[in-house]
C-alpha cells in the first residue's frame, strides 16, 4: 500500500505548524483536510495558513470554492486522491493536516460515497421538496434505497437530500456504496493526532480569538457581506463568523460575542477529542509545555513506519 501521513488534533493544537515542519523535512506538500478552509474570503476566521506559510511549503485544497457553494466529503475525497496519485507519482509522500474528522476518515478508510454535487440535480430534489413535501421525498428515497431510508427520519431532509442525489448522479443507492466499503485502508496510514493537556488547549484557543479579533475578523465579516453573500451561507455559520454576524445584527454586544466564540471554540474542540477517540490506529503525540514545533515533528517522524 501506498504510504500516507495525517497530521490532525483539536482547533489550537498547533498542526499547522508541525505539519509545515514535518512537510520541510521531508521535501513533499500539505494537503488541507478543513472543511471550512475550502472557502475563498474567510481567512481569519479559518486560521487559514497564512501567505508566508504557504510560499515556504506548497498548500493544497485551500481558497478552492466560492462561498454560495456546496462541498461535501465525497468531494474532498476526489480531489485529495488526484492530489495524492500526483504526489505519489513524483516521488513524495502525501501529508494530510487539518481537524475535520469527517475529511480524514472518507479518504483514509475509503468510503465509497464521493459522488461529486450537480447543480441541475440538486435543484430538481429541492424543487420537489418545495412542490411535494419532505414525505413525498421521504418516499421517493425509500422506494430507491429502503435500507437507507429505514435509517434515518422522515424530516431529515439533508440526508434525504443527498441519499436521492447520489442515486440520481450514479444510479446506485448510497447505502450500497457503504455495504461496498473496503475493509482494509487503501494506504498505509500514518495517523497522528496531536495532544495537549486541556488547560493548554484552553488558554492557545483564547489567545487565538483575541488574535482573530486583533488580526480584523469583523472588518473581514463586513467585507464578505459586502461581496453581497448572504449571511445564512454555510461559512457564516462557522465558528466567529457566527458570532460578528450576531454582533452586526444587534444581537449581542462585541466582548459578548468574543465570549461566545471562546466558549463555542473550547466545546468543538472537546468534540473533535471524542471524534479522534474513535480512529482506530492513530497514535496520540503528547506535547509537552515548551515543545517548538519542530520537536513535535522530530517525535513523529521517529513514529513513521515507512523510510523516507
Amino acid at each position: 500500500m501506498l504510504p500516507l501521513i495525517v497530521i490532525t488534533g483539536p482547533t489550537a493544537s498547533g498542526k499547522s505548524e508541525v505539519a509545515i515542519e514535518l512537510a520541510s523535512r521531508m521535501k513533499t506538500e500539505i494537503i488541507s483536510a478543513d472543511s471550512m478552509q475550502v472557502y475563498r474570503h474567510f481567512n481569519i476566521g479559518t486560521a487559514k495558513p497564512s501567505h508566508s506559510q504557504r510560499e515556504i511549503i506548497l498548500h493544497h485544497l485551500l481558497d478552492i470554492v466560492d462561498p454560495d457553494s456546496e462541498f461535501t466529503a465525497g468531494e474532498f475525497r476526489i480531489l485529495a486522491l488526484e492530489i495524492i496519485k500526483v504526489l505519489h507519482q513524483r516521488g513524495k509522500i502525501p501529508l494530510i493536516a487539518g481537524g475535520t474528522g469527517l475529511y480524514i476518515k472518507v479518504l483514509t478508510e475509503d468510503l465509497k460515497c464521493a459522488v461529486r454535487s450537480d447543480h441541475e440535480v440538486r435543484k430538481r430534489i429541492k424543487d420537489g421538496f418545495r412542490e411535494k413535501g419532505e414525505l413525498y421525498m421521504y418516499n421517493k428515497l425509500k422506494e430507491i434505497d429502503p435500507i437507507t431510508a429505514g435509517k434515518i427520519h422522515p424530516n431529515d431532509r439533508v440526508r434525504i437530500e443527498r441519499g436521492l442525489e447520489v442515486f440520481y448522479l450514479s444510479g446506485i443507492p448510497i447505502s450500497e456504496y457503504y455495504s461496498k466499503q473496503r475493509k482494509e485502508d487503501k494506504f498505509d496510514v500514518n495517523y497522528f493526532v496531536l495532544n495537549r493537556r486541556r488547560e493548554v488547549v484552553y488558554k492557545r484557543i483564547e489567545e487565538r480569538v483575541d488574535k482573530m479579533i486583533s488580526n480584523g475578523l469583523l472588518e473581514e465579516t463586513k467585507g464578505i457581506l459586502n461581496m453581497d453573500y448572504s449571511k445564512k451561507l454555510k461559512p457564516f455559520q462557522s465558528l466567529g463568523y457566527l458570532q460578528m454576524i450576531k454582533y452586526l445584527d444587534g444581537k449581542m454586544d462585541l466582548d459578548d460575542a468574543v465570549r461566545e466564540i471562546k466558549k463555542e471554540t473550547k466545546r468543538y474542540a472537546k468534540r473533535q477529542l471524542t471524534w479522534f477517540r474513535g480512529v482506530k490506529g492513530a497514535q496520540w503525540i503528547d506535547i509537552m509545555d515548551g515543545e517548538r514545533p519542530e520537536d513535535i515533528a522530530e517525535k513523529i517522524f521517529g513514529y513513521l513506519r515507512f523510510s523516507i
